[in-house]
């Protein structure tokens, strides 16, 4: 279940900035919509979530959860020292444990507390990937020699999804195997560039590709077997972008952009023929259930859609965002942050 965040925003500037240059059209030229659900925010309203600090270690600042492991076992972040030195902290059953300063790009974490992760050097322009295990760091293996590898999620079996490429340029979606070896991925006909954002337990990465510079990224999945397919938008036409951002248990969550307008959340349950809109605002997590964590705009807020029940996960009545979430297990916990504080959200149902 991969960052969406690591951090949403976070994510949303590494694609824009892998697409420098793409123009938007000014006006609309967008085909009718894809048959799918209008979900949005469910009309049954549940008891909000709880909210719940994270420890974290003595002397701390500021931290932030990047992700967690499907079982709740398992979160990665950082923390900041009262010098404004990072940490990268690995909680274990809510025991947070410093790993270091040396590596702090953490992007995602799974079962076996496993962690992926990359470093930009800015002498070199160079982005480093890194896998913990077993209470070491290895590097992980470019494309080419010399390229940059950007690792973004791994899974239990220890398979990692990301993209490789030359520094500075464009990169191409590839996975890693447990054993570190790294395969590209293949592009839909026509597209030169992309990335995996997220994979699933079953080997199934999700991401984006792109055609060129002065084109928009689109919304993809490879199986398991490296098929690759252009995932459906809700309005698709020449100004219009996606990007599929988190996968658990086949249902896929992302967001759709426009030349004009607010950014639309979509989720594409498995097996579907179309996505759902899930309103205006930013995809924030999913789980295996189906359950979907989303930021709505421009309220603010954030909400947890489960079986066609929508609960509130309480951040501050404020028009600026204060909350944002990182992962989702199966059980319903959210994690993320609150202003400058790691916290969970509780949404189990009873």
């Amino acid at each position: 279940m991969r960052p969406i965040t690591r951090t949403r925003g976070v994510l949303l500037a590494l694609a824009l900035a892998a697409t420098a240059g793409t123009s938007w059209p000014a006006t609309s030229t967008a085909a009718e919509p894809v048959a799918g659900r209008a979900a949005g925010l469910a009309g049954a309203y549940g008891e909000p979530c709880v909210r719940e600090q994270l420890a974290v270690p003595a002397g701390t600042y500021r931290a932030e959860v990047y992700d967690a492991d499907p079982t709740g076992r398992f979160q990665v972040g950082f923390t900041m020292d009262q010098d404004f030195v990072y940490h990268l902290i690995r909680w274990t059953d809510g025991v947070p444990e410093d790993l270091g300063t040396a590596r702090t790009g953490a992007t995602g974490i799974n079962a076996h507390g496993d962690i992926v992760g990359s470093e930009f050097d800015s002498e070199t322009y160079r982005s480093t990937g890194w896998l913990y295990r077993n209470g070491a760091f290895t590097e992980l293996p470019g494309i080419e020699p010399g390229f940059d590898t950007l690792p973004t999620a791994v899974n239990e079996d220890g398979t990692v999804s990301g993209a490789s490429g030359a520094p500075g340029q464009r990169p191409v979606p590839v996975v890693w195997s447990a054993d570190g070896e790294v395969r590209p991925l293949d592009l839909p006909p026509g597209d030169s560039g992309g990335r995996g954002t997220d994979i699933d337990a079953d080997g199934t990465v999700v991401g984006w590709t792109v055609a060129g510079p002065d084109s928009a990224t689109h919304a993809a999945r490879w199986s398991p077997d490296g098929t690759v397919e252009r995932l459906p938008e809700h309005l698709p036409g020449p100004e219009t972008g996606s990007t599929a951002e988190a996968v658990a248990g086949g249902t896929i969550l992302g967001y759709e952009v426009y030349a004009t307008g607010p950014t639309t959340i979509l989720s594409w349950p498995d097996g579907a023929t179309g996505p759902d809109v899930l309103g205006a605002g930013e995809p924030q997590a999913v789980n295996r259930h189906g359950s979907v964590v989303v930021r709505t705009t421009p309220d603010t807020k954030l909400w947890l859609i489960r079986d066609g029940v929508t609960r509130s996960l309480p951040t501050d009545s404020t028009p600026f965002p204060t909350g944002e979430v990182a992962a989702l297990t199966d059980d319903g916990i959210a994690y993320g942050r609150w202003n400058s504080t790691p916290v969970r959200w509780d949404c189990r149902l009873p």
